[in-house]
């Protein structure tokens, strides 16, 4: 059996507590994010297909590591990040109570988030166990507030912040230097019409970023990228501006309860619905029907 083989035989994943929090199905295709609070003097091992990046959260603590059997030892505070390739096998013990975020980010992201550049037989990242990296602390914090207040429900928002975070980690640290052009100018105009027609028919769903730029033949980081340069909102802004505009339409005429309202336009509940209405007009939707 050859090494490869071997360890993709060795997939473990073994804490002593389980999350206290988790991301819903509808994104595990593409990303699994778990909040978790581990016991003092805890141990772990891991071995896992995925990429693993994790963000310490919480007071700092010693913690001891074997990584593909090399050990090392570090104080880890708030902000301190590592970053796992697939089937890196590691084993961690910790002398304080852990706090922190863990994304398992499938393999398949660092290809398909910008098919035109990458040549996916050359994508391989570089193990990094402490890191200090502002971009990936502000989308990991970000996921874990959608976390918190929903259960990451909404795929086209998670499916943004993972393709930026994807993008990010192949420019900083690949084996090879990744050249992911900037391109501008937006999209041509026949390209943003296909667009904003297929957002404004599939409101109700909950959208794909992948469909809508595979409807485009493009890859999703260059068309998220160019329909901002177009309209001044990214795809995930630009769908609630509609279902929020939509919703104001329904709510008018006045023959829905505000909860139907919210499910028809394609918000995952009420409350959800509520918050991106009271941030987009200032009002509630109580208060907007009371006008």
């Amino acid at each position: 059996m050859s090494q490869d083989s071997s360890r993709k035989n060795a997939v473990i994943q073994v804490v002593p507590r389980s999350p206290i929090l988790w991301s819903q199905n509808v994104i595990s295709d593409i990303l699994r994010l778990e909040k978790h609070h581990q016991p003092a003097n805890g141990t772990s091992q891991c071995c896992l297909p995925n990429y693993l990046l994790s963000i310490h959260l919480g007071q700092p603590i010693q913690l001891e590591r074997k990584v593909d059997g090399q050990p090392s030892n570090d104080c880890i505070v708030e902000g301190d990040i590592m970053i796992s390739p697939p089937y890196l096998h590691r084993q961690l013990s910790w002398d304080t109570d852990a706090e922190f975020l863990l994304l398992r980010l499938e393999p398949k992201l660092f290809t398909s988030a910008v098919h035109e550049s990458v040549d996916g037989e050359r994508v391989q990242i570089v193990p990094q166990l402490k890191i200090r990296d502002s971009l990936i602390q502000q989308i990991g914090l970000e996921l874990k507030t959608q976390l918190e207040m929903d259960g990451l429900s909404d795929r086209l928002y998670a499916e943004s912040m993972v393709n930026a975070l994807a993008v990010h980690i192949l420019r900083r640290y690949s084996t090879r230097q990744q050249r992911i052009p900037d391109i501008s100018g937006g999209l041509p105009s026949y390209k943003l019409q296909l667009a904003t027609d297929y957002i404004q028919a599939h409101l109700a769903e909950n959208l794909s970023l992948e469909a809508i730029a595979t409807e485009l033949g493009m890859s999703q980081y260059y068309f998220a990228r160019l329909f901002k340069q177009s309209t001044g909102y990214s795809p995930y802004q630009y769908l609630i501006k509609c279902r929020i505009e939509l919703a104001q339409e329904l709510l008018v005429q006045n023959q829905q309860s505000i909860a139907n309202v919210a499910l028809q336009v394609g918000f995952a509940n009420q409350s959800q619905f509520g918050r991106h209405f009271k941030r987009l007009t200032g009002v509630t939707p109580k208060q907007f029907l009371r006008k």
